[in-house]
């Protein structure tokens, strides 16, 4: 799991109510069980996935099942937005060919173009979509945690769902 506080479950309840616990749950089978590595980083952006996160994946010499990745929202808030398309599209031909990426979850008219790459790129590549936006857009009531940015429980089980549906279509 590559990404931000939302791959941590930041917002949820416990840790495992976060969406990597949830998704975890949901494509756990008698025959399937998955082994979680989480290198994902509270407040990360996507240089970070791209600088850190990706590397320390290198470095464990292991050959994943699956590769998740939901950043963007950091960028969004606190760097400029110019930067972000060009670091998005060296994400997406950076990723392993079975990687699934989140939507960017935001006001829809801010986020709208940021995420339009993600699934322009990512359907060049090859790469799953997880429509995460669309799992915790307005109205909010009711999936944010108390600090207003993070998902909550219900909110985490939308995302879950998301990238659920998104291993479907493997």
């Amino acid at each position: 799991m590559l990404g931000d506080s939302t791959a941590q479950g930041i917002g949820a309840s416990a840790f495992d109510r976060g969406w990597v616990g949830q998704l975890q749950k949901l494509i756990t089978t008698p025959e399937h069980s998955w082994r979680v590595v989480n290198l994902s980083l509270s407040g990360g952006r996507v240089r970070d996935v791209l600088d850190e996160q990706l590397p320390a994946a290198e470095r464990l010499e292991i050959d994943p099942a699956l590769v998740t990745v939901a950043v963007g929202a950091n960028d969004i808030r606190r760097s400029r937005r110019t930067e972000l398309p060009p670091a998005l599209e060296r994400l997406l031909a950076t990723l392993p060919d079975h990687a699934v990426v989140g939507t960017i979850p935001g006001r829809p008219s801010l986020v709208h173009p940021f995420n339009e790459l993600i699934r322009r790129h990512s359907s060049e590549r090859g790469l799953r979509v997880a429509e995460t936006a669309s799992a915790i857009t307005p109205p909010w009531r009711g999936k944010l945690a108390s600090d207003f940015f993070h998902p909550n429980d219900v909110g985490y089980a939308a995302w879950a769902a998301a990238f659920a549906a998104a291993l479907a279509t493997l």
